[in-house]
């Protein structure tokens, strides 16, 4: 009997060892693969959380076109004294390097053809430039990729004048050498400026500029951009008219409007 009794104790006593053995083992089954559920999760969160579809390029790039008006902006003259605006033309391109979702340095390369009408007492002046504007806009952004979103920032710019063609009217100016009214033809008399004298890497300046626009899904833009410089170009007309025009402050300033493409 005590032989039969120790049998059973024992039996029982394996067969605990080995349900406890199975359960343990189910057990890390079962922890394991709630813990690999629970990583693909975690992956699957931080995935969609990063969609880079929602997030700008670390570095892109694309192309601008604009129509802008310019002018200068004249301070402490003694005569009457005024610029005019008048239409001329932008294209270029740019980097931009996404520092953040929100936040943004683009540089841009940006060719120029502009025109004003500039007076000074009893002259007038037609000036066509040809140049280049360098800016650095340092931008903020709204919205995300996939739905457009608004941009806008402030930066610095330099300029630099390849050629500038100043036009003064007949009636107004002393003559250029050789050249009377009645030698002129009748066409070119009518316009009644002499495009003669061209004066080139005057002026040069640099400034500050502001932009806004919006970024369309598929990458298109409008952008609107001032720029208004800090450096005094009075000189470059010094040679054309004299002291009176060096002795104000003649600032350049643009306004222009167009679109662009970003590639993505």
């Amino acid at each position: 009997m005590k032989h039969i009794g120790l049998t059973i104790l024992c039996l029982w006593a394996s067969l605990s060892i080995t349900a406890q053995v199975n359960i343990n083992e189910a057990v890390q089954r079962n922890l394991e693969e709630a813990r690999l559920r629970l990583e693909d999760f975690n992956k699957e969160r931080l995935l969609d959380s990063l969609d880079q579809k929602d997030l700008p390029k670390l570095v892109s790039g694309g192309i601008l076109g604009f129509a802008d008006m310019s002018n200068y902006i004249i301070t402490r003259s003694h005569n009457t004294m005024s610029s005019h605006m008048r239409v001329g033309g932008e294209l270029g391109g740019f980097l931009d390097f996404s520092l953040h979702q929100h936040f943004a340095i683009q540089p841009q390369i940006i060719f120029t053809a502009q025109q004003n009408h500039f007076e000074a007492t009893d002259t007038t002046n037609h000036l066509w430039s040809f140049g280049v504007d360098i800016p650095i806009y340092f931008l903020g952004r709204f919205g995300n990729m996939q739905k457009g979103y608004i941009q806008f920032g402030a930066g610095i710019f330099t300029h630099f004048t390849f050629a500038s063609n100043i036009a003064n009217k007949f009636e107004n100016v002393d003559q250029p050498e050789g050249v009377t009214p009645s030698s002129i033809p009748q066409k070119e008399a009518e316009n009644s400026y002499d495009y003669s004298r061209l004066y080139t890497l005057h002026n040069n300046h640099f400034g500050v500029c502001a932009t806004v626009g919006y970024e369309f899904p598929i990458g298109i833009q409008i952008n609107a951009q001032y720029k208004v410089s800090l450096s005094d170009i009075a000189g470059f007309y010094s040679e054309m008219k004299g002291k009176e025009i060096a002795d104000a402050l003649i600032y350049p300033q643009s306004v222009s409007l167009g679109i662009g493409y970003r590639w993505k």
